[in-house]
């Protein structure tokens, strides 16, 4: 994989897959784009009622992606990891899911239909 440097860039390229993709569904990502790390990225929770985080990790879990509640902001948020053995697809993958469990779900996110 070209050792530390190519896992850093696969690990970067996993983020920015994330990040553009849970804009594209109206997230908003916690940590501004100059000081985001390629491992951990922490989206705030839509404001939506009908958006349960429960129910949402469960969802996801049962699609074989596990996400981290936020607890190290006071602001309701969630994590989603980008390092790991996982590659861009894995990423897309998961955009595509999450995007199937808000529709499910009733939620209505900002960055629909954009």
């Amino acid at each position: 994989e070209g050792g530390i440097g190519g896992r850093f860039a696969r690990y970067w390229e996993n983020c920015t897959t994330l990040v553009a993709g849970m804009r594209k569904l109206g997230f908003e990502s916690f940590v501004p784009d100059e000081f985001q790390a390629p491992i951990i990225v922490t989206f705030r929770m839509p404001r939506d009622p009908e958006f349960k985080f429960n129910a949402f990790y469960d969802a996801l879990a049962q699609q074989g992606y596990l996400i981290y509640p936020g607890k190290l902001t006071s602001d309701p948020s969630f994590r989603i990891g980008c390092i790991g053995d996982i590659r861009a697809q894995d990423m897309r993958n998961l955009l595509k899911i999450i995007g199937a469990v808000l529709k499910e779900m009733g939620v209505r996110m900002i960055g629909e239909g954009k």
